[in-house]
C-alpha cells in the first residue's frame, strides 16, 4: 500500500486529536450543575428541580419581581440540594434599584441559603456611601469554622441591571459584577472554606433575611430576577 501523502497524514492526525479531545472530555472535570433557577418574572416558581418559592408581598411584572424593601419576601422550603457540601457553589442574581442599603442598619439580603449557621450568601451593603456587592460564605474545614466576607466594585444602586455572581471553589472565593451582561469587575480572594451544608430545615431565602421566632430583616428594595444555584 502507497503511503500517506501529506495532506492523508493531516486529515489522519485531525481525525486522531478530535477523538482524543472526545475522550478526555467525556473522563474530565465535571460542569456545575444548576440546582435551582428562579427567573422571578410571573413567580416564584424553580424552572429546574423543583424548589419553588412561595412569594409575599412580590409584585411580578412578567419580566422581574418587585421587592418593596418592608415586607416582600420568598421562602423556598428545605432541600438537601442546596446545600453544596465540600463541592464548589456558584449563586447568582440579577438586581435592579436606587436605593440605599443600610436604612437603620440593615443590608439587602438577596441571596441566603440559611438563616444562622453555615451558608452561602448574596448581599447588597453599604460600604462606605456604596451599595455594594458583597459575597458571604460561612463554612467548616477539619472541625473550625470558616467565614469570608468580600465586597468589591461600584455602587449598584444606580437603577442599571447588575449581575452579582458569588462563587466558592476548594481555594477561592471570586465574586464578579456584570452591568447589562457585560463582566465590569471579578475579584478573588485565596481562602478554603471546606463544608458548607446548610441548616437541616432551615429555609432558603430570596430578598430577606428569614430569622426563625423572630422579626425578619435585610429586606431588598427594588426589582430581581434570573437567580440561580450552581453546585460542583
Amino acid at each position: 500500500m502507497r503511503a500517506l501523502t501529506r495532506i492523508g497524514w493531516w486529515r489522519a492526525a485531525r481525525i486522531l486529536f478530535c477523538v482524543t479531545v472526545g475522550v478526555a472530555g467525556l473522563g474530565g472535570v465535571a460542569q456545575a450543575a444548576v440546582v435551582s433557577s428562579w427567573t422571578l418574572a410571573n413567580d416564584a416558581s424553580d424552572s429546574v428541580d423543583g424548589n419553588t418559592g412561595t412569594a409575599q408581598n412580590v409584585v411580578f411584572t412578567g419580566s422581574e419581581a418587585v421587592f418593596n424593601g418592608t415586607t416582600s419576601r420568598i421562602t423556598v422550603p428545605y432541600n438537601p440540594n442546596l446545600s453544596p457540601g465540600t463541592a464548589d457553589v456558584t449563586a447568582s442574581v440579577q438586581v435592579n434599584t436606587t436605593y440605599m442599603p443600610g436604612t437603620a442598619g440593615l443590608d439587602f439580603d438577596l441571596i441566603r441559603s440559611s438563616p444562622t449557621g453555615k451558608m452561602y450568601k448574596v448581599e447588597l451593603f453599604p460600604h462606605g456611601g456604596k451599595a455594594q456587592a458583597q459575597c458571604i460564605f460561612h463554612g467548616s474545614l477539619n472541625g473550625t469554622a470558616t467565614r469570608i466576607t468580600l465586597h468589591k466594585g461600584p455602587s449598584l444602586n444606580d437603577g442599571v441591571w447588575h449581575t452579582i455572581t458569588c462563587t466558592k471553589t476548594a481555594n477561592q472565593v471570586t465574586l464578579t459584577i456584570a452591568t447589562n451582561g457585560v463582566v465590569i469587575g471579578t475579584w478573588t480572594a485565596t481562602i478554603q472554606i471546606g463544608t458548607i451544608k446548610n441548616r437541616k430545615n432551615s429555609v432558603f431565602a430570596l430578598g430577606y433575611k428569614p430569622v426563625p421566632g423572630g422579626t425578619d430583616g435585610d429586606f431588598f428594595h427594588g426589582q430581581m430576577r434570573n437567580a440561580t444555584v450552581s453546585i460542583g
